[in-house]
């Protein structure tokens, strides 16, 4: 069976309609990635890193690809997400906010054929593991740039405004936090 993003986004859309969302998009999720092979070959080698596949009132779906040797800042969707590996490794860094400060939480990981979800409260910061760039399907349960939403300063935990500025700004080298 063949793989196209259109294909992926018309089903995703329609199980967003079921009533649990969370679970129907999850479950298209789980399908689309058991041959991550399909996808890959889907997949331009080149070009943008963060491609937007859709957005509505209801959803926001992407194609992401996440570089090993760059650590994007810690931030909040204030979504639910689901996250589908298809190749490499995508490593979310997991933080609280506690008394103004970032608390590192722990790490999860998807690999390819695999499924993470987070929930609405989730802050995160994302890389690949390992040497090679991570791509997955994310599947945001709203209008995810349609939201104001925050980014954490590494340091001082302090949040400021999600713009594409900060976000480039606030990126880090990887090696920069071995701890993670």
């Amino acid at each position: 069976m063949s793989f196209s993003f259109e294909g992926f986004v018309d089903a995703v859309r329609e199980a967003a309609c079921e009533p649990d969302a969370n679970a129907a998009v999850r479950a298209v999720l789980e399908r689309c990635v058991a041959d991550p092979d399909r996808i890959r070959n889907q997949t331009p080698l080149e070009g943008d890193d963060e491609v937007m596949l859709f957005e509505d009132d209801k959803l926001s779906i992407w194609r992401c690809r996440f570089q090993p040797q760059v650590l994007m800042p810690p931030h909040e969707h204030k979504l639910d997400v689901h996250i589908a590996g298809y190749s490499g490794r995508e490593k979310s860094i997991l933080f609280k906010r506690r008394n103004d400060q970032l608390k590192f939480e722990g790490t999860e990981i998807v690999g390819s054929g695999e499924v993470l979800s987070l929930d609405d409260k989730c802050i995160h910061a994302v890389t690949a593991e390992g040497d090679v760039p991570s791509l997955a399907l994310h599947v945001y349960m709203g209008p995810l740039m349609q939201l104001k939403r925050g980014l954490y300063d590494w340091e001082t935990g302090e949040q400021v405004d999600f713009t594409l500025e900060n976000f480039d700004a606030m990126k880090r080298p990887a090696s920069a936090f071995p701890e993670f």
